[in-house]
Parts: structure tokens; sequence; C-alpha cells
């Protein structure tokens, strides 16, 4: 919850009321550590103070609503160039509700691929399985014959597949 919370800083409703520098360097060290060193941290931190005049005060950010708008609008007026840091930030909060509902659908997914009769399988395995559930649709869609003629092809065997 705290995440969606700090992510709340870059909501461009209120002329940017809501945005606090402080708020937005905590995301970046506790959420992104890997994405963010030190050094761009502090880059991040050194940016915000500079894009939250810059954005209030441009009449071409006066009617953003929405965060994914801010986005593309900075990428419109080039501004992404101008606060990398923040708008690697930016886009990170944006791929937040595909990877909770990636989540979401791979634990529900593993309720029903793995049962009482495969509780024993390896993670390896119970992974690809898992895998092969949540894109079914995509699943479905190959040939089975031509996965068994790149198997043929790959090398001898013990088994002959055709």
């Amino acid at each position: 919850m705290e995440i969606h919370t700090l992510g709340a800083s870059f909501d461009p409703r209120h002329n940017f009321r809501a945005f606090k520098s402080k708020d937005v360097s905590k995301l970046a060290g506790k959420y992104y550590p890997q994405d963010f060193s030190s050094n761009d941290r502090h880059a991040l931190y050194l940016e915000c103070g500079f894009f939250v005049a810059d954005v209030q005060n441009d009449s071409k950010f006066k009617n953003t609503t929405s965060v994914s708008d801010l986005c593309r609008r900075m990428v419109e007026f080039d501004k992404n160039w101008l606060y990398p840091m923040i708008y690697r930030l930016i886009c990170l909060i944006l791929t937040l509700p595909v990877s909770t509902t990636t989540m979401e659908r791979a634990f529900s997914s593993m309720n029903i691929v793995k049962s009482k009769l495969r509780n024993k399988m390896n993670d390896e395995f119970l992974d690809d399985l898992i895998v092969l559930y949540i894109e079914r649709t995509f699943a479905d869609s190959i040939n089975n014959d031509v996965v068994i003629s790149e198997f043929e092809l790959g090398g001898s065997r013990r088994v002959k597949f055709s």
C-alpha cells in the first residue's frame, strides 16, 4: 500500500500539489534499489525541485490528468531527457498495475496447476507449467508436430517421437 501512496506524488491533478521530493526519493530507494544507485537517487532528489517548478509553470502540463498522461507529455515535450531519473521512476510506477495483475494471475494459476498429485514437483517444472497455464491461448496456437520435429533435429533421443 505504501508504494501506491508514495507513487501518488506524481499525481498531476491540482497542479502537482501532492508532489513531495522526500516521498519520491523514498519510493526510489525503498522499492527500486536495483534500478537507482546512490548517485541516481541523489540526482533524482535534485531533479525533483526543478521538475515540480517546471511543470507547474508550463502551460503544456496544465491539463494533465493522470500519471500516464504526464509520462506521455514528458516524452512529447522532451522533458524525459531533462529529468531522466524522474522519467525512469514514472515508467516503473506505470508498470506496477501490470506486475500486480500478473502476480495475482500466477498465484491463482498455481492453485490450479499444483494439485495434490503434483505437489512433489520441482520449482522449475512448476514455473514452466504455470507459464503454460497463464499463456494457454498462446500455447494452444503452437503446433505440436513442429515442436516434435525441432526436438528430433536437436540430436539423438532414447525415444523416437514420430
